[in-house]
């Protein structure tokens, strides 16, 4: 056959020489049926809302509906400029800008409950849902985002999350029904509490919310897995006041869920955060009467150090993280949850420092603040987003 019949017969033959393919390409970008629930959940966001609220305001605007499931809420808030004379942040500040927060899945299930300085800033450092825990973005005040305080005016922006998605496509909620949607309450603090200086006058605070969540494929409607599945954070006291120089054995109050970290707080009567974690002494974790974590002070400064890649310890906090299932980091949505600890309500759970160092005002109380998976059914270990 003549080169050239043979030329025009094959049609679609590869022409190497002109850089043509000999194959058509796809008409569609659909997905082939079946697999995980990520393989249909494309990561989306929206507005939430933005208001011009100000210090000790609460704030209980309503959340917009999204065709989806929720992973995490980012916040900003901007202090506007005012006149102050050496502003400054106080110990807990800007964290604390937040006096109470409340969010409620959309059966009224509380979620996340406690102080703001607590959940937006310890539980982005410490528990593994924040950004990459690989990487110093983890604290907040790394964030470009951040701006610390005008000492002149008093304006400083901070950001921060609140966590709903507790390993990848695990623990998220609807935002489906915009009948039944979940609900978030802040309560702001006063602002002599956030600042020091003189306070001439303060500005308003603004205060923007975006939601963001897994936008479904239509075309394939899909559940994530262990639907109903929550990861809940609280703040809760110890049970016993703290001596100085005591080896007092503090119980915290019963869980019931998978822990997934335990970060503690010593604070004295004043509300101040106090070092009483003895740098000479031993720290012991007992799960029903058996010590499960013992370790020096130091073992425990430099595994903090290590779990937040540099981040100092911040004063009078002590930290344990159970995301680290499959490598000596918290890889932080990436975790299997093997190494989540196993509690029931019956659980008891004591923090023993031999012993407990001193100063501020005591006698001293332990917050502590606990992360638990509560599943629908059996827990999804392993990797079941994949």
């Amino acid at each position: 056959m003549p080169a050239a019949t043979q030329s025009a017969v094959v049609g679609m033959a590869p022409m190497p020489q002109v850089g043509a393919s000999g194959r058509s390409q796809p008409q569609t970008t659909n997905q082939p049926r079946g697999g995980p629930f990520l393989r249909y959940a494309r990561e989306a966001s929206r507005p939430g809302y933005t208001i011009a609220s100000a210090y000790s305001a609460v704030i209980t605007n309503a959340l917009a509906s999204a065709p989806g499931y929720g992973r995490y809420y980012d916040m900003t808030f901007q202090a506007v400029a005012g006149t102050t004379t050496g502003a400054a942040f106080q110990a807990d500040g800007p964290h604390n800008l937040v006096q109470f927060v409340q969010h409620k899945d959309p059966w009224g299930t509380p979620l996340f409950t406690g102080d703001g300085y607590s959940l937006l800033y310890l539980v982005p450092l410490y528990a593994g849902q924040f950004y990459s825990p690989l990487n110093p973005g983890n604290n907040v005040a790394n964030l470009p985002s951040y701006q610390t305080v005008s000492a002149t005016t008093g304006a400083f922006t901070y950001r921060t999350q609140i966590p709903i998605e507790g390993t990848k496509g695990y623990g998220v909620l609807s935002l489906g029904n915009s009948s039944v949607l979940p609900t978030v309450y802040f309560q702001l603090s006063p602002g002599a509490s956030v600042l020091s200086g003189t306070l001439t006058t303060l500005g308003g605070i603004n205060v923007t919310l975006d939601e963001f969540y897994y936008d479904l494929d239509p075309t394939m409607p899909v559940v994530p897995p262990g639907n109903g599945s929550t990861f809940q954070h609280s703040v809760v006291t110890g049970n016993q006041p703290i001596g100085a120089a005591s080896s007092t054995r503090v119980q915290l109050p019963r869980t019931g869920g998978y822990l997934t970290s335990l970060i503690l707080a010593a604070r004295d009567t004043t509300n101040t955060r106090i070092d009483i974690w003895n740098a000479t002494g031993r720290i012991r974790v007992y799960v029903d009467g058996v010590p499960r974590w013992d370790e020096t002070f130091l073992e425990a400064q430099d595994r903090m150090y290590t779990m937040t890649n540099g981040t100092a310890r911040p004063t009078g906090v002590m930290a344990y993280n159970f995301k680290r299932s499959l490598s000596q980091l918290n890889l932080g949505l990436l975790d299997t949850l093997e190494q989540a600890v196993q509690t029931n309500p019956g659980t008891l759970i004591e923090v023993e420092m031999t012993p407990w160092g001193s100063g501020g005002t005591g006698p001293y109380q332990l917050q502590a603040i606990i992360t638990q998976l509560v599943p629908a059914g059996a827990p999804a270990q392993g990797l079941p987003e994949a």
